[in-house]
């Protein structure tokens, strides 16, 4: 297609939008025009498929990101390659409405209002309703503040705030973080038009935009190596990425008056290699953005450079229809993305390679129908000023925007479920209530002293023990003796042989220790994360030999293969919401390794061990017969703490069941 060309008509800058009509109506509408315009030094508006077709490419880098496509490490570089293409475009079309009918902010907002508002809100809310189904009260109140974010173009900010980084193992929990990029972008245009018609076209523009653009890329390398997620997130930090592209059009140079194929193909496919390169080469490890996020960006000013010397094959490859269509409709996919994403990592569901094949083709479906219905019909209906439409649009607004805050306000409407879990800080503050009541190693714990002294050795497990018996009333003196952890009891760390000099000094201080001489009973408890038959054995002979006190073994508590949260959260976003059908959905994350080695050492003692050494099971205490332990009381209160460790009411059911089922320990 000739340059200055759509059809078989010549556009000036003079012509109105209206009148934008092309030889082939169902390829390119009303409306579509400003999605990839151009405007020479002529003057003259052209459409560059190219420009759609590394959309496209973008994009379908995100996505694949995404799903967790393991070739495709680095393909959040995507995000970069939009911004520079947003820089060129609305700087371009900047300048050019200045110098023909002259440029008028509020036409200009009200634009990029009427093209991304009207799918960004649909998105919202159908999140929204998704969140409403499938979230418990803490994180769906977190997605109420997400949409208010979004809504006051400071998404950004939030998710620097809330999240723990953009790549952090939390950050697929945001249904909305996405929505990061819009709003950098819209806080880009509140500032930017103003200084692109006060540098204008020429030398001294340019020159200023260069050093901006050199400042926000060195502060985004000062930030990126000291691991500030504000690096990441925050504008100062990427607008260097939007004034790359921004000056190829301050300084943007006359088409070549000899074409040359050759060079232009040369730069555009460099251009299309170094973005490829970097969508394989970089992962999350990488110091990004900063000057690795230069890569991206340069590549795609050179795709976007490269025609001015004429056609080139990165051009032609760009401009294939398929891509062309990806890249008309990648704003729709770009949002619907994510929180099918989201969705399927809150739901705990193992993204492989055929289902993230599902959620790309779904994407572009949801992408295809909202770029027909909302980016181009309805905002059609807007730019004609239809007054359904536009008083569909403050509806929209203001209903999102009280949703969102009433849900904001009503912590997550906690109503939805039968009774209010714990959060996350409310359970650890209990949990550091718990620890700090418990003696130091060593210490004593001292309940009604009935001349019982007891030496209570393990690990952290061993303290669930200690409060077990307390709180089922043991009488007497219980001295705890905390052997390091994966020391198993007796000295021997199995799986970590560098822990062996450290496992035998504990168990040398517990043998030779003047509260072993001393202690009427020894119990034993770790979370026996391993253990060898025959190191037991000669371990509890060498205790055997050293006490005349009964020996207690205690063997493993159950354990969970998740931490207890992101199970019960789980099983609510699956509208499992009563204690009793949360346990249920509970029992598939029980360890059976813990099921095993319960099985095993109690084999080992019925088969003769240490004489005058006991086992007991605290498995069967928990869970019974067949195993069915609980992670909530009938009211809602957790029994563990993380995957392994017990509150206090766990603590407290453990110890009454000890004591119910074996007196004599008492």
């Amino acid at each position: 297609m000739p340059p200055g060309r759509i059809g078989n008509r010549r556009l000036s800058p003079d012509t109105p939008r209206a009148n934008l009509r092309t030889d082939n109506p169902g390829r390119l509408r009303r409306g579509d025009l400003t999605m990839s315009q151009t405007i020479p030094a002529s003057g003259v508006r052209t459409y560059r498929p190219d420009i759609d077709g590394l959309r496209a490419l973008a994009v379908l880098m995100v996505v694949l990101n995404h799903v967790g496509m393991a070739w495709m490490p680095g393909g959040f570089v995507g995000v970069d390659v939009f911004f520079v293409i947003s820089g060129f475009l609305i700087t371009g079309l900047i300048l050019d409405r200045e110098a023909g009918q002259g440029f008028r902010f509020g036409d200009f907002y009200a634009r990029r209002a009427r093209r991304l508002l009207p799918a960004l809100f649909v998105m919202m809310a159908v999140t929204l309703g998704a969140g409403y189904v499938l979230l418990i009260p803490s994180d769906y109140s977190q997605l109420g503040g997400s949409v208010l974010s979004g809504l006051g173009l400071s998404s950004n900010i939030f998710f620097w705030k809330t999240t723990g980084g953009y790549f952090s193992a939390g950050a697929s929990a945001f249904p909305l973080l996405h929505v990061w990029s819009l709003s950098l972008e819209e806080q880009f245009y509140l500032v930017w038009p103003v200084l692109a018609l006060a540098l204008g076209r020429g030398r001294r523009g340019l020159i200023i935009a260069l050093v901006l653009t050199v400042l926000s890329f060195a502060w985004a390398q000062y930030g990126a190596v000291r691991g500030s997620h504000g690096a990441y997130f925050l504008l100062p930090a990427r607008a260097g990425e939007f004034l790359i592209g921004a000056l190829l059009v301050l300084k943007p140079g006359a088409p070549a008056t000899r074409p040359n194929a050759l060079a232009a193909s040369i730069l555009g496919l460099a251009g299309l290699g170094v973005i490829l390169a970097s969508a394989v080469l970089l992962d999350e490890t990488s110091v990004f953005p900063g000057l690795w996020a230069l890569a991206p960006c340069l590549g795609a000013a050179m795709i976007l450079a490269a025609p001015r010397l004429g056609p080139g094959i990165a051009g032609q490859i760009l401009s294939t229809p398929v891509l062309v269509e990806i890249g008309r409709i990648s704003y729709s996919v770009y949002l619907w993305h994510w929180p099918l994403v989201s969705f399927l990592h809150l739901s705990r569901v193992t993204i492989t390679p055929l289902i993230g094949l599902g959620v790309l083709i779904l994407s572009l479906a949801l992408g295809a129908a909202s770029w027909r219905l909302l980016e181009r019909d309805y905002r059609a209906r807007l730019e004609a000023g239809s007054r359904p439409a536009l008083i569909l649009g403050a509806v929209w607004t203001l209903g999102l925007t009280g949703l969102a805050a009433l849900i904001l306000l009503l912590a997550g409407l906690p109503g939805r479920f039968p009774f209010a879990l714990l959060t996350q800080d409310q359970l650890m503050a209990e949990r550091s209530r718990y620890w700090s009541e418990l003696p130091a190693s060593s210490a004593s714990l001292t309940l009604e002293d009935k001349g019982k002294r007891l030496l209570l050795a393990g690990d952290s497990h061993a303290y669930d023990l200690a409060w077990a018996l307390t709180e089922a009333d043991y009488g007497g003196k219980i001295k705890l003796h905390e052997t390091s952890n994966r020391c198993f009891n007796f000295g021997h760390d199995p799986i970590l042989p560098a822990a062996e000099v450290e496992c035998a000094l504990r168990w040398r201080e517990l043998v030779n220790g003047a509260p072993l001489q001393a202690a009427t009973a020894v119990y034993l408890h770790d979370n026996w994360g391993a253990f060898d038959d025959d190191q037991l054995d000669r371990a509890l002979t060498e205790l055997r030999a050293r006490t005349a006190a009964p020996i207690v073994v205690f063997g493993p508590k159950m354990t969970l293969t998740e931490d207890v949260l992101a199970i019960s959260k789980l099983a609510q976003s699956r509208r499992y919401v009563t204690a009793r059908d949360i346990n249920t959905f509970a029992r598939a994350y029980y360890d059976p390794r813990k099921v095993a080695r319960d099985q095993a050492l109690k084999r080992h003692f019925a088969a003769g061990g240490v004489p005058g050494v006991r086992y007991v099971s605290l498995i069967d205490l928990q869970c019974g017969q067949p195993q069915r332990c609980d992670i909530l009381t009938g009211d809602g209160r957790y029994l563990y703490f993380d995957a392994g460790h017990l509150t206090l009411e766990g603590s407290r059911r453990l110890g009454a069941r000890l004591k119910a089922a074996e007196p004599g320990l008492f």
